[in-house]
């Protein structure tokens, strides 16, 4: 009798155990993809390093280390979490997935090219891992690669600049968002919605100048991505 109770006891535990393990396998969790852009140079204005993380749900992490030589913005880290329009994020796949994963060489190898920094693209998934780094690369999927993360990392150093100036300098607000028109207007600057939290703050604030926040409601009316989710930390 006592041996039944004891063979009963080690059975519901087992069974216990095995839905337990079958909760924490990692197959109960998404296979989230993700491609990455890394940046270091230390005379590279106005980050020094910065790092752009894009998983396949749009999730987007930003971590950079602003030169200390910039104008203004301090030179504490900086991180965000935004969601990555679903163009770009497309946009990124597709050049990962024509560039192999990132598991070729992706330098041109080139004499006499100005140093511009280190950039590394790299790729990650439960089935494929890869990456390349390079200074100048003359493919095309790179080229485009390269332009878009670092607008992305531009239209960033703009609106944590602005969150800075909302702060301690408004008088000097103008002068910020007309650079940031004028880079839109270059098509220098991706995901402007990325910085709309900031954006909009100032748009809204009766206490700043008209021309300020008229330039701020022009650069909202931009975003072409209306009721898309931001999760921005760029805040004032």
């Amino acid at each position: 009798m006592r041996t039944g109770i004891v063979l009963v006891a080690l059975l519901l535990s087992g069974s216990a155990f095995a839905q337990q393990a079958a909760t924490q396998t990692p197959s109960s969790a998404p296979d989230q993809a993700s491609v990455s852009f890394n940046f270091q140079w230390n005379d590279a204005v106005p980050w020094q390093s910065y790092s752009i993380r894009v998983q396949a749900d749009g999730n987007t992490h930003f971590d950079g280390t602003p030169s200390p030589s910039q104008d203004g913005g301090g030179t504490d880290p900086v991180q965000d979490d935004f969601t990555m329009s679903e163009a770009n994020r497309q946009k990124i796949f597709d050049s990962a997935r024509k560039l192999n994963y990132f598991q070729a060489d992706c330098d041109s190898h080139l004499k006499h090219i100005a140093q511009t920094g280190a950039k590394t693209l790299a790729y990650k998934s439960s089935q494929v891992q890869g990456s390349c780094t390079y200074n100048y690369s003359q493919n095309p999927d790179v080229q485009q690669l390269n332009q878009l993360f670092q607008g992305l990392a531009t239209t960033l150093d703009s609106g944590h600049k602005l969150a800075w100036q909302y702060r301690f300098d408004k008088l000097g607000m103008d002068q910020r968002l007309r650079e940031l028109e004028r880079l839109q207007a270059a098509h220098q600057i991706e995901e402007l919605s990325a910085i709309e939290p900031i954006l909009r703050k100032i748009a809204n604030d009766p206490s700043l100048m008209h021309i300020s926040r008229q330039s701020a409601q022009q650069l909202l009316k931009t975003i072409n991505a209306p009721g898309s989710a931001t999760t921005s930390s760029v805040q004032p």
